[in-house]
């Protein structure tokens, strides 16, 4: 039995194919959950069942530190009894603690680099991650490549390759079809990269954007913090408003004309579906963001002047998904392996 633990809004359409292709193999697995952001409402909205544990600890590091080992021992008591063959997550910290514990062969992904990589190597068994992050920026921050496997491919396309946009979605959020949409994911506020610099590019770019009366601003927050943050820093004008229900975020990018974030897998999506995307995260920049950026998918805001550059009108979409049909098929082989050996 595979055991998941998802701990973030993007882990549950990253997981979900492998879920179903599990379900097709008749393989059995298990998936835990962390209440925070939009995990558990996309988890709802998809049916997947799941054991909800343990909470977001916030900013506060010695919460933070406490809250690991709770929530790990919370995970251990859920799969106690159960025959595990092999923990899988993507970053999972409490995940991995909970497998060393119950003495559980893990697999880590991961596509972020500047990472807790000391953590990472001391518990984790072996670590996925692309393809396109060279060994050598690997090895700069500090990862055991003796544990590094490879998959071919981003881990947005194990679900964008199915993708089909759902062109109804402008009219069920309110938006007119003539209307330039502009999505913003503001960074984590209770993030480990949080870094206060972003919250100022973040303000400012709605600021930007709202100005014009034919854009529609639509902030998908991950938590109350940022969203208290952004009405305490901006007007509330007509055209700016909060996601107030769940929907499939990558419907939601694919309808927009542009994307804000602070957030690498949000970005990485947009680009990858070819929405004009703009990063605002000003922590050590992720190698795929680069490597977007130098495809001419993804544009860096470093500092607030930059958004002069930024045309606002409505734009074309030029996807660049390639073909990545057996990804999923090629991840459980990796599951498969790791629980033989």
């Amino acid at each position: 039995m595979y055991w998941f633990d998802l701990d973030n809004t993007p882990h549950v359409p990253l997981f979900t194919p492998v879920f179903k292709e599990l379900k097709k193999q008749k393989i059995d697995y298990i998936i835990t959950a962390r209440d925070f952001a939009q995990t558990k409402e996309l988890l709802n909205l998809n049916n997947i069942n799941h054991f909800l544990i343990g909470k977001h600890a916030g900013k506060n590091k010695i919460n933070k530190i406490i809250n690991l080992f709770f929530r790990a021992h919370q995970l251990s008591k859920t799969i106690k009894n159960r025959k595990i063959d092999l923990a899988i997550s993507h970053g999972s910290r409490t995940q991995l603690v909970a497998a060393k514990n119950s003495n559980i062969k893990s697999l880590l992904m991961l596509d972020y680099e500047y990472t807790e990589s000391k953590i990472f190597n001391l518990l984790a068994d072996k670590i996925l991650v692309p393809i396109y992050i060279p060994d050598n920026r690997l090895k700069n921050a500090g990862f055991n490549l003796n544990k590094i496997i490879r998959y071919n491919g981003f881990k947005e396309e194990l679900y964008l390759n199915d993708y089909t946009p759902d062109l109804t979605l402008r009219s069920k959020i309110n938006v007119l079809n003539q209307e330039i949409l502009v999505v913003f994911r503001p960074p984590s506020m209770v993030g480990n990269y949080h870094d206060p610099k972003s919250e100022e590019l973040l303000v400012s770019g709605l600021e930007y954007f709202s100005a014009n009366s034919n854009v529609k601003c639509i902030i998908v927050n991950r938590t109350n913090i940022e969203k208290e943050f952004i009405k305490s820093k901006i007007s509330m004008h007509p055209n700016i408003s909060f996601l107030d229900k769940p929907v499939n975020g990558l419907d939601l990018l694919y309808a927009a004309d542009i994307a804000v974030s602070g957030g690498g897998t949000m970005n990485r999506e947009a680009a990858l579906l070819g929405t004009e995307t703009y990063s605002i995260f000003t922590g050590k920049r992720p190698y795929l963001d680069e490597y977007l950026q130098d495809k001419g998918r993804l544009k860096f805001i470093e500092k607030v002047s930059d958004y002069s550059t930024i045309q606002i009108c409505k734009k074309k979409k030029n996807p660049m998904i390639q073909d990545k049909g057996t990804l999923v098929e090629e991840i459980i082989d990796i599951f498969k392996s790791l629980k033989n050996n």
